[in-house]
């Protein structure tokens, strides 16, 4: 997508993608070694009463949903940052998220031309419907030079 197809509340919804225990234990492992991520025992006497996935992870994931979705591919060429980070609820083993994407705010960059710079609402949730993460994410996307 060119910048120019694009419009405030525009959205698209990723397919779901399987979060398992082993992936949440992986990724914990490496990038965020609390118990209540690593161990079920462990997990059981903590805050959350069970194994869940790193935020970080969930936000990952939520990159990865939006990649998988076209959102973040093609003409989208680079992250400028990401604002309103929020983790609504746990994420735990087994479940199935999907994103939507939802085009916030857009505007046309002052410096480059030839590119615009779009804020998308992501939201990621479970396989019940439940809002499970949120955040603004803003990317540089190419503009159509057959209509700049």
């Amino acid at each position: 997508m060119w910048y120019e197809d694009l419009s405030e509340g525009y959205s698209i919804r990723s397919e779901p993608i399987h979060l398992t225990k082993d992936a949440i234990v992986r990724f914990a492992s490496e990038f965020d070694p609390q118990p209540f991520h690593l161990d079920e025992a462990a997990a059981a006497n903590s805050f959350f009463g069970r194994l869940v996935a790193s935020g970080a992870h969930t936000y990952a994931l939520t990159m990865r949903l939006g990649v998988n979705a076209g959102v973040f591919t093609g003409n989208a060429i680079a992250g400028l940052g990401v604002d309103d980070v929020r983790f609504h609820k746990p994420v735990r083993p087994d479940s199935l998220l999907s994103a939507l994407f939802t085009v916030k705010s857009l505007r046309e960059s002052k410096s480059k031309p030839d590119l615009g710079i779009v804020h998308w609402l992501a939201e990621t949730f479970d396989e019940h419907g439940v809002l499970v993460f949120s955040a603004v994410i803003k990317n540089l996307v190419r503009r159509d030079p057959g209509q700049i």
